[in-house]
């Protein structure tokens, strides 16, 4: 039996492994619950449809979650983290993304206006134009579960 066989299928391998994570690849994006201090929730309004969502963002490329969130707040929202904001978790809504979910308790508003319309909303209330399954995480989330637990 000839000895580059087995390096030869580990070469096909590597290159069908490269190929599929470049067509085939997966998404992360980060999403923030920022609770008020009356234990409301933060919500933006999409200009598109008028929807509103907690605020989200496609992790960029050389970023790590928390510097993702980070930026996210800072920009969407005109807030900054006060301490270490708290992973609680992962969904997914489609296939190709992945979404890490923060809880963020402690903060400060910035000096620097919000760039899109937010506002604070009880989760008992929240205004017409929320997903269900963002609801839903938002039902988790205040009550301390993670976002898997049902």
């Amino acid at each position: 039996m000839r000895e580059d066989r087995p390096l030869l299928g580990v070469f096909v391998a590597r290159a069908f492994q490269q190929y599929w994570r470049l067509t085939r690849g997966v998404y992360l994006d980060v999403e923030a619950c920022v609770i008020d201090e009356a234990d409301r929730i933060l919500l933006v309004r999409k200009a598109a449809d008028g929807a509103w969502s907690l605020p989200a963002s496609t992790v960029r490329n050389g970023e790590n979650l928390e510097t993702a969130l980070r930026r996210l707040m800072r920009d969407v929202a005109g807030i900054e983290a006060s301490s270490k904001p708290e992973l609680r978790g992962f969904h997914t809504e489609s296939p190709d993304r992945q979404t890490g979910i923060y809880v963020v308790r402690n903060w400060q508003r910035l000096s620097a206006p919000p760039t899109f319309q937010t506002g604070f909303f009880a989760p008992a209330s929240l205004p017409a134009g929320v997903t269900k399954p963002a609801a839903e995480r938002i039902s988790r989330l205040v009550e301390g579960r993670t976002i898997s637990q049902t």
